[in-house]
């Protein structure tokens, strides 16, 4: 794999199998016991798997393959296959974020920015569906904060009852600082703070440039991405792009976010300090919920 390849996979599938934070404790096996649902999410930090997937191209038609072959979209681009390995935490975790959408002005946030990333989104629920059991959802979510203009999702399961669940917790860092105390001082400052990580999580700007130059199949998915983004944040990065400098891209794609988010922040908060409090743009969040079979005693 040469060294552009392996800058699109850091680029599109972000690292996050170090760090995890399990609330709750016990490893019960009964579906109907409480401590099932921290015993999942031990499960889901401390097992590892492989999976197998293909980037579909995504730039003109992401989901269309050429016909009768199986690989590659009407614009020509091939399909990159992939193999990725972590634990089923941080792929999850990648899977969330892989599937980020941005809403454009004040709505929520749209589909993904890209839909290069469906066969590995399957792939990865595939292999926590089987190793996680039957009565178990997991939900791993990450939003720069609640309601947040970006978003990015994953769940596998089904949906639980209303009632007689049972939940455990993990926190999985996306590779971005959290946000520093003076960043604090104004909804101004704070709003650039969380778009600039946000946007870093997006498109991650030293493997974006490695890309880039690079060339082929991977330097248009990545500016098909910057594409998509400067669109939904009416941000002009063109010119940046033209020479490869993702620093620039992205503090222009930063900068309009930013913007944004501080008027969404100062609409629902009183003051900075408890904004950021509410700010989770460094981790995603991976909520598992089991119960027991509906069936049983009935």
């Amino acid at each position: 794999m040469n060294a552009a390849i392996d800058a699109a996979v850091a680029l599109l599938l972000i690292s996050a199998a170090v760090g995890v934070i399990v609330t709750g404790g016990g490893a019960p096996a009964s579906a109907t016991d409480p401590g099932r649902a921290d015993a999942v999410a031990d499960a889901l930090a401390a097992t590892t798997a492989t999976v197998n997937h293909s980037i579909a191209p995504g730039v003109a038609e992401p989901n269309r393959s050429t016909a009768g072959t199986g690989r590659g979209s009407g614009d020509g681009i091939p399909e990159l296959h992939r193999t990725t390995h972590g634990s089923l935490a941080g792929l999850l975790a990648r899977a969330a974020t892989a599937s980020s959408g941005v809403a454009r002005g004040t709505g929520p946030p749209e589909e993904p920015l890209t839909r290069t990333r469906v066969g590995f989104r399957r792939a990865v629920a595939d292999a926590v569906r089987a190793r996680t059991g039957a009565f178990v959802r997991i939900d791993a979510v990450w939003q720069p904060y609640p309601d947040a203009p970006v978003v990015g999702r994953v769940g596998v399961g089904p949906d639980p009852p209303g009632d007689a669940v049972h939940a455990a917790t993990l926190t999985i860092p996306t590779g971005v600082e959290p946000i520093p105390a003076a960043a604090t001082v104004t909804f101004e400052a704070l709003g650039r703070a969380v778009a600039a990580r946000t946007v870093e999580v997006l498109v991650p700007q030293g493997a974006a440039q490695v890309t880039l130059r690079g060339g082929g199949s991977e330097a248009a998915l990545v500016a098909h991405r910057y594409a998509r983004l400067a669109a939904a944040t009416n941000a002009s990065v063109a010119a940046p792009l033209a020479t490869e400098d993702t620093a620039a891209a992205n503090a222009r794609v930063a900068e309009a976010l930013g913007a944004r988010m501080a008027t969404d922040l100062r609409s629902r908060y009183d003051h900075p300090g408890q904004a950021v409090e509410a700010v989770s743009v460094s981790s995603v969040r991976i909520v598992v919920r089991t119960w027991g079979d509906p069936t049983e005693g009935a």
